[in-house]
């Protein structure tokens, strides 16, 4: 456009000097008449940039798959990740997800396979996940649907105390019991024990605070509270959770207290009908693996103490497994089996997997893992045999298998533990009634309304309500939006790309699903420039 403006304005000049050799009068005296004077200034569209080449998108939800406010920590190799970045390239690594959903990429030039995300919520157990960040070709989105598990749920028990200290220090001994069924974990703090953040300094205030959780080892609850990353890929063993607890201590100001100026006392409860690697049911006198999960840097460890079996409680049929430590973290005493060496496989039948695919989910008391199938699938390997053991799933691993789209409705449900090294048959089933719309995006000028331009390269997600959300792509400002419930209403969440909307933050829309195509426009400032 202004390209076109300057070439107006130098026509006009040319042809008024040329006229003007036709009207001069005997003294040969020229007069030149001016050009018209060019109508400024000139607003310029802003420019849109090309869509990211990846994106992470994000959503920490509960059970039924409800969006929950969470705060978001990504780390690669122990620390904060250097390489993350919004997706206007600001670098990020904290993210309050207060609406529930996340999104980032990595910066130019980075080389990432996988991002740690350690999840804490109010009221769920924390944990930690490795998203993997390969792409399979033509994609360019990662969905990453990061599932809590509430402190109330079946198979958990949680209790919190609170205790007085004087200078970051206990004056009589602080302990704090867990228990429902065979889940249980109880703390004991002796007196006179110095309270240290992990950097070894004194906590703050006079006032502490001592959560204990504890899961029942023979439940899917067990594996659903497990961080991620107990187990490398390509191993040949996997370590089994027997035990597991997670216990958090802060100050009156929140901060956390993770060491101890002397050893404290911790003990787990063991299902009594625990069978162990060697074939015999666990007894009093074993000694099992203690491993450790940091949540602050993501990394699991092995401890050098162990997990001594003590007596049989009777009523609740388990085993009391004690240790002392002198830090505080998640905890689990581990046995170790054969992984599965195989390709996980799943033979898909009945209705077809819809636009946005569908989450493989694998359960057990062992470990749990989710995994994503692709639309148009009809066999898909979902966990590789390399990666198998990464997921904690040992050769004769059995799991509950259910399948559910995003909005967590279910097509599939084993209803009970299948064998899943090998390949796994699941019938689907369409519960919902789906549509699909595009949704284009136009730029506006404020100061010049006629002046638009297609929002190319934006980072579009829409959602059901209280529902996690999904990633639209497309090409020229126009989004898909696939996999709608029909006659529902979305959320579309439109984030601009470029300079000229630095600042201008998310913007959001509401539809109704009913098939038919929707439009918006978003308003920005553009440039002004002169004719001259």
């Amino acid at each position: 456009m202004i390209a076109n403006k300057k070439s107006l304005l130098a026509l006009s000049v040319a042809s008024a000097l040329t006229l003007s050799g036709c009207f001069s009068d005997d003294d040969n005296n020229v007069t030149i008449t001016p050009p018209p004077e060019p109508t400024d200034p000139v607003v310029v569209a802003p420019e849109t940039p090309d869509a990211l080449s990846l994106v992470v998108n994000g959503n920490v939800v509960n059970a039924d798959f409800d969006a929950i406010k969470a705060q978001v920590t990504l780390l690669e190799n122990g620390e904060l990740s250097a390489n993350t970045v919004d997706v206007n390239g600001t670098a990020v690594n904290v993210i309050d997800a207060t609406e529930g959903d996340f999104t980032f990429t990595l910066k130019e030039g980075a080389s990432v396979d996988s991002i740690t995300v350690n999840v804490t919520a109010e009221g769920y157990v924390s944990k930690s996940f490795i998203v993997d960040l390969t792409l399979a070709e033509g994609e360019s989105v990662v969905p990453a649907q990061l599932e809590l598990v509430s402190k109330n749920a079946e198979g958990l028990a949680d209790k919190v105390v609170e205790a007085s200290v004087t200078d970051a220090t206990t004056a009589e001994v602080i302990t704090a019991k867990a228990e429902s069924g065979k889940a249980g974990a109880d703390v004991a703090v002796p007196a006179n024990t110095q309270l240290l953040d992990a950097n070894n300094n004194p906590v703050s205030g006079s006032t502490i605070s001592l959560n204990v959780t504890a899961a029942d080892s023979t439940s899917a609850s067990a594996g659903a509270i497990l961080p991620e990353g107990l187990n490398a890929a390509g191993a040949a063993e996997v370590k089994t959770p027997v035990a597991v607890t997670n216990i958090v201590m802060t100050d009156d100001a929140g901060n956390k207290i993770k060491k101890f100026s002397q050893p404290i006392e911790v003990t787990m409860a063991i299902p009594a009908t625990t069978t162990l690697s060697s074939g015999e049911v666990v007894k009093t006198g074993d000694e099992l693996t203690l491993t450790s999960h940091n949540e602050d840097t993501g990394v699991w460890s092995t401890e050098t103490n162990k997990v001594t079996v003590g007596a049989l409680n009777e009523t609740n049929g388990t085993y009391a497994g004690s240790f002392m430590t002198d830090h505080l973290t998640f905890f689990s005493a581990v046995d170790t089996f054969d992984a599965c060496q195989s390709d996980i496989n799943v033979t898909f039948s009945g209705d077809a997997i819809p636009a946005n695919g569908l989450t493989v989910k694998m359960e057990s008391s062992d470990y749990k893992a989710s995994v994503q199938a692709r639309a148009g699938s009809t066999s898909q390997t979902v966990i590789s045999a390399n990666k198998a053991s990464q997921k904690g799933i040992a050769a004769d691993a059995t799991a509950r298998v259910t399948v559910k789209d995003k909005n967590g409705n279910t097509w599939f449900d084993s209803e009970t533990e299948v064998s899943v090294c090998g390949n796994v048959n699941v019938a689907l089933s369409n519960p919902v009634t789906l549509v699909a719309e595009s949704f284009a995006v136009t730029a506006v000028c404020e100061n010049d309304n006629t002046v638009t331009t297609p929002l190319t390269g934006a980072v579009v997600k829409y959602r059901l309500e209280n529902k996690g959300f999904e990633s639209a792509t497309g090409t020229g400002g126009t989004y898909e939006l696939t996999d709608l419930v029909e006659a529902s209403s979305y959320e579309v969440r439109v984030v601009p790309r470029g300079a000229k909307f630095a600042g201008l933050g998310a913007q959001n829309f509401t539809i109704t699903a009913d098939g038919t195509d929707e439009s918006a426009e978003i308003t920005v400032a553009c440039d002004e420039v002169t004719g001259s």
